[in-house]
């Protein structure tokens, strides 16, 4: 499997531009809107904390319900994203749905409402009200982000909006706890810190020059270091994302089923990371290790989630 292949597939910047789509190319680019691989990110970060919170599994209801909100959410956030976009990717990303001409704007905007909507919607029937507004904030901080402070503040004003994507999850199963606990924020800081190491990454692949254009070179935190320095911090933040990551088991019960794919892919992330810091100028080695920390992040999740399965009997929690 090509995995930055794929991962570029899932930004939709491989898309063909055409003077004209036919029904199956639109639907294709609409689908590119909401990140398919990353749509899952989302609703399994937050599944993770939501099943630690009470070390088991709520009712199948409750598992529908909490799953479909995470997407939606993802979906919302992802489709604003492009539609803040629209005009930046005129220069970086051309074949992306809505500059190639997929997809309208201003569908972009209806859908990524929607999405929003629904979400909300969900999470109010379903949960409770400080879960409600949690997400309720992240969902307007992710918004501002793309259309405000990405571009003012800079790229690492996102991995503050991320790390809420686990104190929603908590929220859902466990709201009485989220300020009495350590484990909530604990996973909030490992989401903080993982952003930080993927956007790391993202920042040096869009320091670009297009022919007979100003650059384009959005800041990392008020400031434009070289990609050199953001590959050695890419690497900084993953050694402390792997200790964090391994650390968690000292803070609540966690088996082999999370220790073991945590530890190997966190080397194999570490290992890409390096490369990308002895070739910071390399785009397929950028490529690499930006993916690396993507499929890392997901096994992180998907192995609480599996430890917490196989260790606690599934309880029945009405909402």
């Amino acid at each position: 499997m090509n995995l930055p292949k794929l991962v570029r597939a899932d930004f939709g910047s491989d898309l063909a531009i055409l003077e004209e789509y036919s029904f199956k190319e639109k639907l294709a680019g609409f689908f590119s809107l909401v990140r398919p691989i990353f749509l899952l990110l989302t609703p399994l970060n937050a599944a993770s904390a939501a099943l630690l919170s009470i070390r088991g599994l709520p009712s199948w209801e409750g598992c529908a319900a909490g799953f479909a909100t995470g997407l939606f959410a993802a979906a919302g956030v992802n489709i604003f994203n492009r539609y803040a976009d629209a005009e930046r990717d005129k220069v970086l990303w051309p074949s992306r749905p809505i500059p190639g001409g997929r997809v309208k704007r201003n569908q972009a905007l209806v859908l990524a409402i929607l999405a929003y909507a629904a979400a909300l919607a969900l999470n109010w029937v379903f949960f409770n009200p400080l879960s409600f507004f949690i997400l309720l904030a992240a969902m307007i901080l992710g918004s501002l982000y793309s259309s405000f402070l990405r571009d003012r503040v800079g790229y690492l004003s996102l991995p503050p909006i991320e790390g809420l994507i686990f104190l929603c999850g908590w929220a859902c199963l466990a709201p009485d706890t989220v300020f009495t606990s350590l484990l909530p924020w604990y996973l909030y800081f490992m989401g903080v810190v993982w952003q930080s190491a993927h956007i790391l990454a993202h920042y040096v692949l869009n320091i670009r020059h297009a022919e007979g254009r100003p650059p384009i070179s959005t800041p990392l935190f008020f400031s434009r270091p070289s990609p050199q320095t953001a590959s050695k911090m890419t690497l900084g933040f993953t050694i402390l994302l792997l200790g964090m990551g391994l650390w968690l088991t000292r803070l609540t019960p966690l088996s082999y089923l999370y220790l073991v794919p945590v530890a190997v892919a966190g080397i194999y992330t570490l290992l890409q990371c390096r490369a990308f810091w002895k070739s910071a100028s390399d785009e397929r080695q950028m490529h690499r290790a930006w993916s690396s920390l993507s499929l890392f992040r997901l096994i992180i999740s998907a192995a609480i989630i599996l430890t917490v399965i196989f260790q606690c009997p599934i309880l029945d929690l009405r909402f």
